[in-house]
């Protein structure tokens, strides 16, 4: 390992805890209820927003930006940003095949393969 591959780890790194720190807040403080997990859609709904918001009004932004914020705080806060954002990228290329099987696939794929980690639980 060299010395910028550990810069861009670091990167990561330091932006994942932020990310990290950000979801638990605003988790903790919007799923006091116990019934619905207003935290987890919240981080879904505002990361998805500010994701394509960022990479495709500032596109030119450097490639240690975009390592720190796609991947670090985008990445530990939500998921969901990331489909969000490849979606969106093929969409905004023509590319609607694409938009759309990345969103059914990493949707009804991920709800899917919960389920049967759930299942696979209960058997073992």
């Amino acid at each position: 390992m060299n010395g910028e591959q550990l810069f861009y780890i670091l990167l990561v790194a330091a932006g994942g805890a932020l990310g990290a720190v950000l979801r638990y807040g605003m988790s903790f403080f919007l799923s006091q209820d116990g019934h619905m997990a207003w935290g987890t859609l919240a981080v879904n709904l505002i990361g998805s927003f500010l994701i394509c918001l960022l990479f495709f009004k500032f596109a030119d932004m450097s490639q240690v930006t975009k390592i720190f914020l796609f991947i670090g705080v985008f990445g530990a806060f939500t998921t969901m940003s990331s489909v969000s954002l490849e979606t969106m990228n093929f969409f905004s290329q023509g590319n609607i095949g694409y938009a759309f099987l990345t969103f059914l696939l990493n949707t009804t794929g991920c709800v899917g393969a919960g389920y049967v980690g759930m299942i696979v639980a209960r058997l073992i």
